[in-house]
């Protein structure tokens, strides 16, 4: 049986698939474009890694809260620099809670009692208690002395909001126990006396303090 001619296109057919071809080709194009732009700002963050304060610097202020975020997180790899301490000092205000977490963090890296007036000024301000805790951390890992009264007062002080008070105390005892000095001890004791104090959490205070504020589970 002979082979069927193949129907020739007509021009408006033709002039069809020309302008489809067109489309496809400049969506393709779209897409390797806002790709490329994705990929450059990963590897930003990613492969390429910085090698001073001044790199991540230029980024505390910037509008993108992922870029702010990773700066935070990169400046707790200068340990030692004071400008990396102030930088992250100023980043404790930032208006992303995620930003604040991580600055925070990265001071419990950097250890630097310039920090600690800063610090304590956050845990008064601070509304949300994940970050609240981060800065309590932080001071433990500092152990300045100066951060020692508003610890006690954070052990001790009440709220209407019971859970969120446990997960504060919880913190304050880690980092108390964390000093592990004969004033930071006594307000453990203190607070391991009251009749108040929950059994759950005199039996944490007791064990942090053995640790010296060390869970089990990384001693």
């Amino acid at each position: 049986m002979a082979d069927l001619e193949k129907e020739e296109l007509t021009e408006e057919q033709k002039a069809h698939i020309a302008v489809l071809r067109r489309k496809f080709f400049s969506f393709v194009s779209i897409l390797s474009v806002v790709g490329t732009i994705i990929l450059l700002i990963v590897l930003r963050f990613t492969v390429y890694n910085y090698n001073s304060v001044d790199d991540y610097a230029i980024y505390i202020d910037h509008k993108d809260k992922f870029m702010r975020f990773n700066a935070a997180k990169g400046l707790g790899s200068f340990k030692g620099d004071p400008k990396a301490t102030e930088l992250l000092m100023k980043m404790l205000n930032d208006p992303a809670r995620e930003v604040r977490w991580h600055a925070a963090a990265s001071l419990s890296k950097l250890k630097d009692p310039r920090s600690v007036s800063s610090l304590i000024q956050s845990i008064s301000n601070e509304k949300d208690i994940s970050a609240k805790s981060i800065y309590i951390y932080t001071l433990g890992q500092i152990r300045d002395d100066k951060a020692l009264p508003i610890l006690k007062s954070s052990l001790n002080e009440t709220s209407s909001k019971p859970e969120e008070q446990k997960v504060i105390q919880f913190s304050v005892i880690q980092a108390l126990a964390s000093y592990d000095n004969n004033q930071s001890n006594q307000i453990l004791k203190e607070f391991e006396e009251n009749q108040n104090t929950s059994k759950e959490l005199k039996e944490f205070s007791i064990k942090m303090r053995v640790s010296k504020g060390v869970p089990s589970n990384q001693s």
